[in-house]
Protein backbone atom coordinates (compact mmCIF):
# COMPACT_ATOMS: atom_id res chain seq x y z
CA UNK A 1 0.00 0.00 0.00
CA UNK A 2 1.63 3.04 -1.21
CA UNK A 3 -1.43 4.83 -2.41
CA UNK A 4 -1.69 8.15 -1.04
CA UNK A 5 -5.72 7.98 -1.12
CA UNK A 6 -4.98 4.51 0.40
CA UNK A 7 -2.86 5.42 3.22
CA UNK A 8 -5.50 8.21 3.97
CA UNK A 9 -8.12 5.20 4.37
CA UNK A 10 -6.24 3.32 6.52
CA UNK A 11 -5.71 6.36 9.61
CA UNK A 12 -9.23 7.49 8.92
CA UNK A 13 -10.49 4.37 9.16
CA UNK A 14 -9.33 4.18 12.81
CA UNK A 15 -10.44 6.33 15.31
CA UNK A 16 -7.73 5.36 17.57
CA UNK A 17 -5.50 8.04 15.28
CA UNK A 18 -8.22 10.47 15.19
CA UNK A 19 -6.66 12.55 18.25
CA UNK A 20 -3.14 12.14 17.20
CA UNK A 21 -3.73 13.46 13.98
CA UNK A 22 -5.54 16.60 14.59
CA UNK A 23 -3.11 17.10 17.21
CA UNK A 24 -0.14 16.88 15.16
CA UNK A 25 -2.06 19.21 12.31
CA UNK A 26 -2.22 22.00 15.03
CA UNK A 27 1.46 21.69 15.81
CA UNK A 28 2.47 21.74 12.24
CA UNK A 29 0.60 24.59 11.39
CA UNK A 30 2.59 26.55 14.12
CA UNK A 31 5.91 25.43 13.19
CA UNK A 32 5.71 25.08 9.43
CA UNK A 33 7.44 21.70 9.62
CA UNK A 34 7.62 18.39 11.21
CA UNK A 35 8.77 19.52 14.58
CA UNK A 36 8.62 18.42 18.12
CA UNK A 37 5.77 16.01 19.98
CA UNK A 38 2.26 15.95 20.78
CA UNK A 39 1.16 14.02 23.82
CA UNK A 40 -1.60 12.41 24.31
CA UNK A 41 -3.05 11.93 27.87
CA UNK A 42 -5.60 9.24 29.00
CA UNK A 43 -5.24 7.66 25.71
CA UNK A 44 -8.39 5.58 25.19
CA UNK A 45 -8.07 1.81 24.45
CA UNK A 46 -8.78 2.53 20.58
CA UNK A 47 -5.63 4.47 20.83
CA UNK A 48 -3.65 2.43 22.63
CA UNK A 49 -4.62 -0.37 20.28
CA UNK A 50 -3.60 1.31 17.07
CA UNK A 51 -0.39 3.29 18.28
CA UNK A 52 0.90 0.33 19.54
CA UNK A 53 -0.29 -1.87 16.66
CA UNK A 54 1.56 0.86 14.26
CA UNK A 55 4.83 1.75 16.10
CA UNK A 56 5.54 -1.96 17.28
CA UNK A 57 5.81 -0.89 20.42
CA UNK A 58 3.68 -1.09 23.90
CA UNK A 59 1.93 1.75 24.76
CA UNK A 60 -0.91 0.09 26.65
CA UNK A 61 -1.57 1.49 30.24
CA UNK A 62 0.18 4.75 29.94
CA UNK A 63 -1.00 7.77 31.68
CA UNK A 64 0.34 9.78 28.92
CA UNK A 65 2.04 8.75 25.13
CA UNK A 66 4.19 11.44 23.42
CA UNK A 67 4.63 11.09 20.03
CA UNK A 68 7.59 13.17 17.83
CA UNK A 69 6.55 14.13 14.43
CA UNK A 70 9.39 13.82 13.06
CA UNK A 71 9.40 10.23 14.39
CA UNK A 72 5.46 9.44 13.13
CA UNK A 73 6.51 10.77 9.49
CA UNK A 74 9.51 8.37 9.09
CA UNK A 75 6.89 5.41 10.48
CA UNK A 76 4.55 6.44 8.05
CA UNK A 77 6.71 5.73 5.28
CA UNK A 78 8.56 3.09 6.35
CA UNK A 79 4.94 0.88 7.04
CA UNK A 80 3.88 2.19 4.05
CA UNK A 81 6.89 2.40 1.76
CA UNK A 82 6.24 5.49 0.63
CA UNK A 83 7.73 9.10 0.67
CA UNK A 84 4.62 10.73 1.64
CA UNK A 85 5.42 13.60 3.82
CA UNK A 86 3.42 14.61 6.85
CA UNK A 87 1.89 17.81 5.47
CA UNK A 88 0.05 15.49 2.51
CA UNK A 89 -0.76 13.44 5.13
CA UNK A 90 -2.59 15.83 7.50
CA UNK A 91 -3.93 18.05 4.79
CA UNK A 92 -6.21 14.71 3.46
CA UNK A 93 -6.71 14.10 6.88
CA UNK A 94 -8.38 17.48 8.13
CA UNK A 95 -9.54 18.59 4.94
CA UNK A 96 -7.60 21.70 5.71
CA UNK A 97 -4.21 23.59 4.16
CA UNK A 98 -1.12 23.61 6.64
CA UNK A 99 0.46 26.72 7.35
CA UNK A 100 4.29 26.58 6.06
CA UNK A 101 6.94 28.90 8.07
CA UNK A 102 7.00 31.34 5.44
CA UNK A 103 3.41 31.92 5.81
CA UNK A 104 3.37 32.33 9.51
CA UNK A 105 6.47 34.93 8.95
CA UNK A 106 4.86 36.97 6.16
CA UNK A 107 1.61 36.85 7.05
CA UNK A 108 1.84 37.27 11.30
CA UNK A 109 0.42 40.89 10.82
CA UNK A 110 -2.56 40.39 8.91
CA UNK A 111 -3.25 37.60 11.10
CA UNK A 112 -3.17 39.75 13.99
CA UNK A 113 -5.11 42.43 12.72
CA UNK A 114 -8.08 39.59 11.99
CA UNK A 115 -7.72 38.45 15.40
CA UNK A 116 -8.29 41.33 16.96
CA UNK A 117 -11.37 42.08 14.77
CA UNK A 118 -12.75 39.07 15.86
CA UNK A 119 -12.29 39.96 19.68
CA UNK A 120 -13.12 43.40 20.12
CA UNK A 121 -16.78 42.48 17.63
CA UNK A 122 -17.63 39.28 18.41
CA UNK A 123 -16.09 38.52 22.35
CA UNK A 124 -15.90 42.08 24.01
CA UNK A 125 -19.39 43.17 23.52
CA UNK A 126 -20.17 40.32 25.09
CA UNK A 127 -17.90 40.29 28.26
CA UNK A 128 -18.35 43.51 29.23
CA UNK A 129 -17.85 45.10 32.23
CA UNK A 130 -16.84 41.89 33.94
CA UNK A 131 -13.56 40.35 34.48
CA UNK A 132 -13.52 38.38 31.37
CA UNK A 133 -13.87 41.21 29.57
CA UNK A 134 -10.90 42.83 31.09
CA UNK A 135 -9.05 39.51 30.25
CA UNK A 136 -10.02 39.47 26.05
CA UNK A 137 -8.65 42.73 26.34
CA UNK A 138 -5.85 41.26 27.86
CA UNK A 139 -5.37 38.66 24.91
CA UNK A 140 -5.70 41.18 22.47
CA UNK A 141 -2.96 43.79 24.16
CA UNK A 142 -0.20 40.85 24.39
CA UNK A 143 -1.14 38.53 21.78
CA UNK A 144 1.79 38.39 19.51
CA UNK A 145 3.64 36.66 22.28
CA UNK A 146 1.59 35.35 25.61
CA UNK A 147 -1.53 34.47 23.02
CA UNK A 148 0.73 34.00 19.36
CA UNK A 149 -0.68 30.17 19.43
CA UNK A 150 -4.10 31.40 19.43
CA UNK A 151 -3.20 33.70 16.28
CA UNK A 152 -1.90 31.33 14.61
CA UNK A 153 -4.96 29.17 15.02
CA UNK A 154 -7.31 31.65 14.13
CA UNK A 155 -5.63 31.83 11.02
CA UNK A 156 -6.38 28.15 10.15
CA UNK A 157 -9.74 28.12 11.68
CA UNK A 158 -11.19 31.38 13.01
CA UNK A 159 -14.27 30.29 14.79
CA UNK A 160 -12.34 27.41 16.57
CA UNK A 161 -9.79 30.07 17.80
CA UNK A 162 -12.79 32.19 19.20
CA UNK A 163 -14.57 29.58 20.43
CA UNK A 164 -11.74 28.96 22.50
CA UNK A 165 -11.37 31.81 23.87
CA UNK A 166 -14.60 32.01 24.29
CA UNK A 167 -15.30 29.30 26.77
CA UNK A 168 -12.07 30.43 28.45
CA UNK A 169 -13.97 33.28 29.42
CA UNK A 170 -17.21 31.59 30.61
CA UNK A 171 -15.05 29.79 32.38
CA UNK A 172 -13.15 32.49 34.34
CA UNK A 173 -16.76 34.36 35.29
CA UNK A 174 -18.12 31.20 37.07
CA UNK A 175 -14.77 30.90 38.62
CA UNK A 176 -14.48 34.66 39.95
CA UNK A 177 -18.45 34.60 40.82
CA UNK A 178 -17.88 31.16 43.04
CA UNK A 179 -14.52 32.64 44.55
CA UNK A 180 -17.08 35.62 45.94
CA UNK A 181 -18.82 32.84 47.68
CA UNK A 182 -17.98 32.26 51.71
CA UNK A 183 -15.10 29.79 52.23
CA UNK A 184 -15.65 27.08 54.55
CA UNK A 185 -13.25 24.55 56.13
CA UNK A 186 -15.96 21.55 54.45
CA UNK A 187 -15.94 23.88 51.01
CA UNK A 188 -14.41 21.20 48.01
CA UNK A 189 -12.45 21.37 44.90
CA UNK A 190 -14.15 20.86 41.81
CA UNK A 191 -13.07 17.85 39.79
CA UNK A 192 -11.40 19.41 36.46
CA UNK A 193 -13.70 16.90 34.50
CA UNK A 194 -16.81 17.91 36.21
CA UNK A 195 -15.82 21.10 36.05
CA UNK A 196 -14.61 20.95 31.94
CA UNK A 197 -18.47 18.88 31.05
CA UNK A 198 -19.72 22.13 32.06
CA UNK A 199 -18.26 24.03 28.88
CA UNK A 200 -16.84 21.13 26.75
CA UNK A 201 -17.78 18.07 25.27
CA UNK A 202 -14.79 16.28 26.23
CA UNK A 203 -14.29 16.07 30.12
CA UNK A 204 -10.47 16.54 29.93
CA UNK A 205 -10.68 19.63 28.16
CA UNK A 206 -8.99 21.74 30.39
CA UNK A 207 -6.33 19.38 31.38
CA UNK A 208 -2.53 21.40 30.71
CA UNK A 209 -1.93 19.29 28.08
CA UNK A 210 -4.86 20.57 26.08
CA UNK A 211 -4.43 23.67 24.36
CA UNK A 212 -7.91 25.17 25.86
CA UNK A 213 -6.44 24.28 29.47
CA UNK A 214 -3.18 26.52 28.47
CA UNK A 215 -5.53 29.31 27.75
CA UNK A 216 -7.63 28.68 30.95
CA UNK A 217 -4.04 28.50 32.32
CA UNK A 218 -3.07 32.17 31.21
CA UNK A 219 -6.69 33.59 31.96
CA UNK A 220 -6.42 32.52 35.27
CA UNK A 221 -2.56 34.19 35.86
CA UNK A 222 -4.52 36.84 34.79
CA UNK A 223 -7.11 36.81 37.46
CA UNK A 224 -4.99 35.87 40.08
CA UNK A 225 -1.76 38.30 39.30
CA UNK A 226 1.07 35.31 39.24
CA UNK A 227 3.41 34.74 35.98
CA UNK A 228 2.79 31.65 33.43
CA UNK A 229 5.27 29.41 34.35
CA UNK A 230 6.35 25.87 33.19
CA UNK A 231 6.40 23.98 36.42
CA UNK A 232 3.31 21.83 37.07
CA UNK A 233 3.03 22.86 41.05
CA UNK A 234 2.65 26.28 39.90
CA UNK A 235 -0.38 25.43 37.19
CA UNK A 236 -1.70 23.04 40.04
CA UNK A 237 -1.58 25.70 42.54
CA UNK A 238 -3.43 28.09 39.92
CA UNK A 239 -6.57 25.66 39.50
CA UNK A 240 -6.58 25.39 43.21
CA UNK A 241 -6.86 28.65 44.22
CA UNK A 242 -9.79 28.98 40.93
CA UNK A 243 -11.29 25.68 43.03
CA UNK A 244 -10.78 23.26 40.26
CA UNK A 245 -8.76 19.66 41.58
CA UNK A 246 -6.05 19.12 38.73
CA UNK A 247 -3.59 16.33 39.28
CA UNK A 248 -4.35 16.09 42.59
CA UNK A 249 -2.46 12.73 43.16
CA UNK A 250 1.13 14.20 42.17
CA UNK A 251 0.65 17.27 44.93
CA UNK A 252 1.62 15.61 48.39
CA UNK A 253 2.36 16.77 51.87
CA UNK A 254 3.60 14.89 55.00
CA UNK A 255 1.03 15.08 58.47
CA UNK A 256 0.62 13.90 61.64
CA UNK A 257 -1.79 14.74 64.17
CA UNK A 258 -4.45 15.82 61.54
CA UNK A 259 -7.70 15.48 62.56
CA UNK A 260 -10.06 14.77 59.46
CA UNK A 261 -13.61 14.08 59.22
CA UNK A 262 -15.14 11.94 56.72
CA UNK A 263 -17.72 12.29 53.82
CA UNK A 264 -20.00 10.02 56.06
CA UNK A 265 -19.67 12.75 59.25
CA UNK A 266 -17.45 10.23 60.91
CA UNK A 267 -13.56 10.35 61.77
CA UNK A 268 -11.31 9.51 58.43
CA UNK A 269 -10.01 5.82 59.07
CA UNK A 270 -6.97 6.35 57.54
CA UNK A 271 -6.14 9.33 59.59
CA UNK A 272 -7.41 7.92 62.66
CA UNK A 273 -5.03 4.91 62.66
CA UNK A 274 -2.31 7.09 61.98
CA UNK A 275 -2.86 9.36 65.18
CA UNK A 276 -2.94 6.52 67.64
CA UNK A 277 -0.15 5.26 66.51
CA UNK A 278 1.14 8.95 67.00
CA UNK A 279 2.87 8.70 63.60
CA UNK A 280 3.27 11.12 60.69
CA UNK A 281 1.97 10.06 57.08
CA UNK A 282 1.72 11.08 53.20
CA UNK A 283 -1.44 12.62 52.22
CA UNK A 284 -2.26 13.81 48.62
CA UNK A 285 -4.05 17.24 47.55
CA UNK A 286 -6.67 14.76 46.27
CA UNK A 287 -7.01 12.61 49.27
CA UNK A 288 -7.48 16.18 51.41
CA UNK A 289 -9.75 16.98 48.90
CA UNK A 290 -12.21 14.00 49.77
CA UNK A 291 -12.05 15.41 53.43
CA UNK A 292 -14.79 17.68 54.22
CA UNK A 293 -13.36 18.77 57.54
CA UNK A 294 -9.38 19.23 58.55
CA UNK A 295 -8.42 20.27 61.94
CA UNK A 296 -5.08 21.02 63.74
CA UNK A 297 -5.34 20.10 67.63
CA UNK A 298 -5.90 23.21 69.26
CA UNK A 299 -5.80 25.22 66.29
CA UNK A 300 -2.31 25.25 66.13
CA UNK A 301 -0.15 23.97 63.35
CA UNK A 302 3.23 23.58 63.31
CA UNK A 303 4.93 23.61 59.81
CA UNK A 304 8.80 22.53 59.57
CA UNK A 305 10.33 23.17 55.79
CA UNK A 306 13.17 20.72 56.43
CA UNK A 307 12.13 17.14 55.84
CA UNK A 308 15.20 15.98 58.50
CA UNK A 309 14.20 18.70 61.13
CA UNK A 310 10.60 17.38 60.67
CA UNK A 311 11.52 14.09 61.37
CA UNK A 312 13.84 14.88 64.34
CA UNK A 313 11.16 17.05 66.34
CA UNK A 314 8.13 13.95 65.50
CA UNK A 315 10.92 11.85 67.29
CA UNK A 316 10.86 14.08 70.68
CA UNK A 317 7.27 14.53 70.71
CA UNK A 318 6.08 10.50 70.83
CA UNK A 319 4.00 11.56 73.59
CA UNK A 320 2.60 14.82 72.87
CA UNK A 321 -0.28 15.21 70.87
CA UNK A 322 0.46 17.78 68.05
CA UNK A 323 0.08 18.61 65.01
CA UNK A 324 3.01 18.71 62.94
CA UNK A 325 3.11 19.46 58.78
CA UNK A 326 6.03 19.18 56.38
CA UNK A 327 5.74 19.87 52.91
CA UNK A 328 6.55 17.80 49.71
CA UNK A 329 8.14 20.33 47.29
CA UNK A 330 8.20 24.06 48.14
CA UNK A 331 5.40 25.56 46.75
CA UNK A 332 3.48 22.44 47.59
CA UNK A 333 -0.26 22.73 46.70
CA UNK A 334 -1.55 20.18 48.38
CA UNK A 335 0.71 22.10 51.57
CA UNK A 336 -1.08 25.68 50.38
CA UNK A 337 -5.06 23.61 50.42
CA UNK A 338 -4.43 22.23 53.93
CA UNK A 339 -2.90 25.23 55.48
CA UNK A 340 -6.25 27.25 54.01
CA UNK A 341 -8.66 24.70 55.20
CA UNK A 342 -6.88 24.94 59.04
CA UNK A 343 -6.80 28.93 58.44
CA UNK A 344 -10.27 29.35 57.57
CA UNK A 345 -11.25 26.89 60.53
CA UNK A 346 -9.37 29.03 62.85
CA UNK A 347 -5.79 27.16 63.33
CA UNK A 348 -2.79 29.23 63.14
CA UNK A 349 0.05 28.21 61.43
CA UNK A 350 3.85 28.38 63.69
CA UNK A 351 6.37 28.01 60.43
CA UNK A 352 9.97 26.98 60.71
CA UNK A 353 11.68 27.30 57.30
CA UNK A 354 15.48 27.37 56.28
CA UNK A 355 17.16 30.82 57.27
CA UNK A 356 18.64 31.89 53.83
CA UNK A 357 17.78 33.62 51.05
CA UNK A 358 15.33 31.06 49.38
CA UNK A 359 13.92 29.93 52.71
CA UNK A 360 13.15 33.36 53.87
CA UNK A 361 11.03 34.36 50.43
CA UNK A 362 9.22 30.83 50.90
CA UNK A 363 8.07 31.95 54.35
CA UNK A 364 7.29 35.37 53.62
CA UNK A 365 4.98 34.12 50.46
CA UNK A 366 2.84 32.23 53.43
CA UNK A 367 2.93 35.43 55.15
CA UNK A 368 1.47 37.53 52.17
CA UNK A 369 -1.27 34.29 51.89
CA UNK A 370 -2.48 33.71 55.32
CA UNK A 371 -1.92 37.07 57.41
CA UNK A 372 -1.74 37.48 60.87
CA UNK A 373 -2.49 33.65 60.70
CA UNK A 374 1.10 32.88 60.06
CA UNK A 375 3.31 33.02 63.02
CA UNK A 376 7.49 33.34 62.17
CA UNK A 377 8.90 30.10 63.80
CA UNK A 378 12.53 30.55 65.50
CA UNK A 379 13.52 33.15 63.53
CA UNK A 380 15.17 35.60 65.62
CA UNK A 381 18.54 36.68 65.45
CA UNK A 382 19.64 34.69 68.08
CA UNK A 383 18.35 32.07 66.42
CA UNK A 384 20.35 32.11 63.62
CA UNK A 385 23.18 32.99 65.73
CA UNK A 386 22.74 29.95 67.28
CA UNK A 387 22.82 27.76 64.17
CA UNK A 388 26.06 29.12 62.85
CA UNK A 389 28.96 27.70 63.81
CA UNK A 390 31.36 25.12 62.40
CA UNK A 391 29.06 23.45 59.42
CA UNK A 392 28.27 27.39 58.09
CA UNK A 393 28.52 27.84 54.59
CA UNK A 394 28.60 31.05 52.73
CA UNK A 395 26.01 32.09 50.75
CA UNK A 396 25.79 32.83 47.21
CA UNK A 397 25.52 36.34 46.00
CA UNK A 398 21.92 37.15 47.02
CA UNK A 399 19.51 39.43 44.46
CA UNK A 400 19.04 43.06 45.49
CA UNK A 401 15.13 42.82 44.28
CA UNK A 402 14.40 40.45 47.44
CA UNK A 403 12.30 42.25 49.85
CA UNK A 404 10.04 40.89 52.52
CA UNK A 405 6.98 42.18 54.32
CA UNK A 406 7.19 40.63 57.48
CA UNK A 407 8.96 42.37 59.98
CA UNK A 408 10.76 39.26 61.86
CA UNK A 409 11.33 37.89 58.31
CA UNK A 410 13.02 41.21 57.08
CA UNK A 411 14.93 41.78 59.92
CA UNK A 412 16.50 38.63 59.66
CA UNK A 413 17.28 38.96 56.14
CA UNK A 414 19.36 42.25 56.66
CA UNK A 415 21.14 40.15 59.41
CA UNK A 416 22.08 37.56 56.73
CA UNK A 417 23.37 39.83 54.21
CA UNK A 418 25.34 41.30 56.42
CA UNK A 419 27.02 38.07 57.72
CA UNK A 420 26.26 36.17 54.54
CA UNK A 421 26.53 32.61 55.72
CA UNK A 422 23.63 29.78 56.78
CA UNK A 423 24.06 26.63 58.33
CA UNK A 424 21.64 23.38 58.28
CA UNK A 425 18.33 23.91 60.72
CA UNK A 426 18.95 20.70 62.67
CA UNK A 427 20.40 22.14 65.32
CA UNK A 428 17.03 23.69 66.22
CA UNK A 429 15.23 20.37 66.26
CA UNK A 430 15.34 20.38 70.02
CA UNK A 431 14.09 23.97 70.79
CA UNK A 432 11.11 23.30 68.14
CA UNK A 433 10.15 20.26 69.97
CA UNK A 434 10.04 22.34 73.30
CA UNK A 435 8.49 25.11 71.64
CA UNK A 436 5.91 22.08 70.58
CA UNK A 437 5.49 20.85 74.10
CA UNK A 438 4.98 23.87 75.96
CA UNK A 439 2.49 25.55 73.45
CA UNK A 440 0.29 22.72 73.31
CA UNK A 441 0.28 22.13 77.42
Amino acid sequence: MNNVEDILNYFASDKGFERLLNYMFDSFSRYGRAFGAVRLTRPTPDEESALSEFFKRDYYNQAMIRIGLADFERQVQKTFNASIKLSTLLEGFSGKSVVNRKDIKTGASKYSDEFTAGLFTQLLPKYKNTIAGNWIGEVAAHMRRTYRPWVELHHQDSSAALKMIDVAALALNEISANLKKPSTPEKKLIPIEEFAAKFLPSPYGFEFSEKQGQLLLRALAFYFHKPITHSLDDNINLYVRAGILANGVLSRVTVRGINAIADNGKPDDISKVYNKLNQAHMLTLENLNRLPTVSAVNNRAFVIESPAVYSAVCERLRDVNCTVICPVGHDSPALLFLLKKLVTGGASIYYAGNMDYKGLAIADKLYLEFGKSFVPWRYNHSDYDYILGEEASLLPDEKRGLALHNETLASLLSLIRKVGKTAPAMKLAPKLAEDIRELMK
